[in-house]
């Protein structure tokens, strides 16, 4: 499955300096979810590198920090509950 635009919201907004939260949820494993490009089409809900997204996925919850390289999202695990 692909990230889907329907699917992200942003929990919080913020300065510039600080970042935002965004809540994402799908039927799909949190691995898959934190693979490299997965999010690249998130640049349209506002993510930007340094915002922290919850990933709630089938095998469990995740927060990760975005990192961006070009025009490449990647996710950094933090926290994983399964």
């Amino acid at each position: 499955m692909a990230y889907s635009l329907d699917n992200i919201s942003a929990v919080s907004s913020s300065n510039s300096n600080t970042g935002k939260f965004y809540m994402y949820k799908e039927a799909e494993t949190l691995a898959n979810m934190r693979a490299s490009g997965y999010f690249d089409n998130a640049v349209d809900a506002g993510l930007d590198a340094d915002d922290v997204i919850m990933l709630i996925g089938s095998d469990g919850i995740g927060f990760n920090q975005v990192n961006v390289s070009g025009s490449t999202y990647t996710l950094d695990e933090a926290i994983t509950s399964t």
